[in-house]
């Protein structure tokens, strides 16, 4: 289950934020995921207050990267299609309020566009075009899984209910895990 904490550095409620996740069962117990939505930066971070860095490891990521990562934090047991699909084509911006903002009104235009995209999905599929339309989805799932892999994390898609999710990985021999 994934616990987001956010530490908010501005005024709005979307920018420059740090957030955190658990994800409890994926990741080595005092540890979590920190995540730059500004700086587009991943980092893997220590939960225990001690002195020094707290951060063991950082990578930059492309927006795109980032869109996926931050829909598959929200949701790292089933994260559909069309939400990766989503947050991969509409603006930036819109992907964050609607992923962190309070209000409700964001949620709502959030929900809306995903309804859209799902649609755009169905018909693509009907036309017989679903992997030319999530091509670039699986590209950049191909891109963020190679960055995601020193952390300890990989993502496995579920055939029976066409989903990804997060996982965790296992390490050879003098792995860090």
């Amino acid at each position: 289950m994934a616990k987001a904490i956010t530490l908010q550095q501005a005024a709005s409620p979307v920018e420059d934020e740090l957030r955190f996740y658990l994800l409890e069962g994926l990741l080595p117990p005092g540890r979590a995921i920190c995540v730059n939505t500004t700086q587009l930066i991943v980092s893997s971070v220590s939960t225990a207050v001690a002195s020094g860095n707290p951060i063991h490891m950082q990578r930059s990521l492309t927006e795109l990267q980032m869109r996926l990562l931050l829909t598959l934090l929200e949701s790292p047991g089933s994260c559909p299609h069309e939400l990766l699909h989503t947050s991969l084509f509409c603006p930036y911006e819109v992907l964050l309020k609607g992923l962190f903002s309070p209000d409700r009104s964001a949620r709502i235009e959030w929900l809306g566009v995903v309804q859209q995209y799902r649609l755009r999905l169905r018909y693509a599929q009907q036309r017989g075009m679903w992997r030319k339309e999530l091509k670039r989805l699986y590209n950049v799932l191909s891109e963020l899984r190679a960055k995601l892999r020193p952390f300890g994390l990989g993502i496995s898609v579920s055939e029976l209910d066409s989903a990804y999710r997060l996982v965790a990985l296992s390490y050879a021999a003098g792995g860090e895990r």
